[in-house]
């Protein structure tokens, strides 16, 4: 966890955003910071440290004879109970190197388990054990508007068919098993190297492309921008599976569009005959967005899934330079490094 400090704050309020009828559930929480010393800028992360399910906390507990109060010592010196050890403190997704070479391989804790049983002590068993990770999620908010809480949009993670956690542990944490009102969070506020609003982006228009949950942080690039008056043009490009039941924040980005504050493209794959993505309405509007871009001197902020749709993002704004630009393709190249150095093309991708 290094010199990172957590803090306990509550859900004080949680939405869910996706429709009722879609296996994907995505949720909107707020979370209050005013009891934390917290101070956070848009474009930053919160990292939250989750509870494990205690369903397999305690299936886990079963395999030992001794009670789970058993004292534990973590790392750090500090004695807990093993079940609040095991509850808060253990990473049980990840099986430790020292029980694999010791009792044989295993892709999963839950196949090494039966092995130990009466082999090694509960005491042991947990010393074995690293350290739960924190996971880390956009905020998306900005304290300009909404004052000492923090917004955060968190889609449930399905584990593969294979995993023995049919669920994501910290999204199921945050989505269904903390108590709204009730339970405490353990969160720290993690800065951005530089994604964000620098000064003089305030001046120039803004294209912020963030499908799915990636549109989080610029949910704050608006309530931000709008809190310090500033006049330069907002454009939005999001995409998810339908407009019916996946449209993040619908209301609030219309509500935008129909004052003029922003510029809204769409792209929902499922509600067409063939799929469109963000990277379609890029091309689409390629005359425009290089206007933004180039003539205007604009930034561009990209959220979201590193492995497939910021690489398609990519690959369409180096096309749209060659075209729109009458480069060559080495030329494009050296065109969006530049952007980069002058922090004017600057991604979150995960």
């Amino acid at each position: 966890m290094g010199q990172r400090q957590f803090s306990p704050v509550p859900i004080a309020r949680r939405v869910r955003l996706t429709d009722e009828m879609s296996e994907k559930q995505t949720f909107h929480l707020e979370l209050d910071l005013s009891q934390t010393d917290i101070i956070y800028s848009v474009g930053d992360c919160l990292a939250v440290l989750p509870e494990n399910d205690p369903h397999f906390v305690h299936k886990v507990l079963q395999f030992f004879s001794e009670p789970s109060t058993t004292s534990v010592t973590t790392r750090e010196g500090e004695t807990l109970a093993a079940i609040e050890f095991l509850t808060a403190r253990a990473n049980l997704t990840l099986t430790p190197k020292k029980l694999v070479e010791r009792f044989g391989p295993a892709n999963y804790l839950t196949e090494l388990l039966p092995r130990l049983e009466g082999k090694i002590s509960l005491m042991e068993f947990c010393s074995y054990l690293a350290p739960i990770t924190p996971r880390f999620y956009s905020i998306a908010s900005s304290m300009s508007a909404v004052g000492k809480m923090a917004h955060l949009t968190v889609t449930l993670n399905r584990n593969p068919p294979d995993h023995p956690l049919t669920l994501g542990t910290c999204s199921d944490y945050l989505c269904h098993r903390a108590v709204e009102g009730q339970s405490l969070i353990a969160v720290a506020h993690h800065p951005a190297r530089q994604f964000g609003l620098h000064p003089l982006s305030y001046q120039k228009p803004i294209i912020m492309i963030g499908p799915g949950t990636g549109v989080a942080p610029f949910r704050g690039f608006m309530q931000e921008r709008l809190a310090q008056g500033a006049c330069s043009k907002n454009w939005l490009f999001f995409g998810e599976r339908t407009s019916k039941g996946h449209y993040y924040y619908r209301e609030e980005w219309e509500l935008y569009a129909q004052k003029g504050h922003l510029q809204l493209d769409l792209a929902f794959s499922r509600d067409e005959s063939s799929k469109v993505y963000v990277q379609d309405k890029m091309r689409e509007k390629a005359a425009s967005l290089w206007q933004w871009l180039h003539h205007e001197e604009g930034y561009l902020f990209v959220c979201g899934d590193a492995q497939n749709m910021a690489k398609a993002v990519d690959q369409t704004l180096h096309l749209i330079t060659q075209e729109q630009g009458n480069m060559s393709c080495e030329q494009a190249k050296e065109y969006i490094k530049i952007l980069k150095k002058q922090n004017r093309y600057l991604r979150d991708i995960y």
